[in-house]
């Protein structure tokens, strides 16, 4: 293999790739799909151990796949965000929980850090 084919490679490699169809559309699995209400059931059974797997594999994906973020939640715990997303799953009972997610990112976004702490990563 060339240089040039090598390069070519790597270059589409790390082209940014939008993960859904032509009308936006993305299959959702596991318990993002259920709606808000359930998540809000659970939470006041304290049975939301499936959410919380869920969300720290959803915000990890998010943090490894999109550009300059370290950590979309910065320095919050899992604690405060699952209060954000209580607030948001009683306003809007019938999204999904991948939508609540969702706009939780779209809400950090900004405050997002952008770098690891300390200048060390993982």
């Amino acid at each position: 293999m060339s240089k040039y084919s090598f390069v070519l490679l790597i270059l589409l490699f790390n082209a940014p790739v939008q993960g859904m169809d032509s009308n936006g559309n993305y299959a959702i699995w596991g318990i993002g799909q259920k709606p808000c209400h359930r998540y809000n059931l659970a939470r006041a059974a304290e049975n939301d151990a499936e959410y919380k797997q869920y969300t720290m594999g959803f915000l990890t994906a998010y943090n490894h796949q999109a550009e300059n973020t370290y950590s979309i939640s910065s320095s919050m715990t899992l604690n405060e965000i699952f209060s954000w997303l209580d607030d948001e799953c009683e306003l809007k009972p019938i999204v999904s929980f991948e939508e609540a997610l969702t706009g939780f990112i779209i809400e950090h976004h900004e405050s997002r850090m952008k770098s690891p702490p300390g200048g060390f990563g993982r």
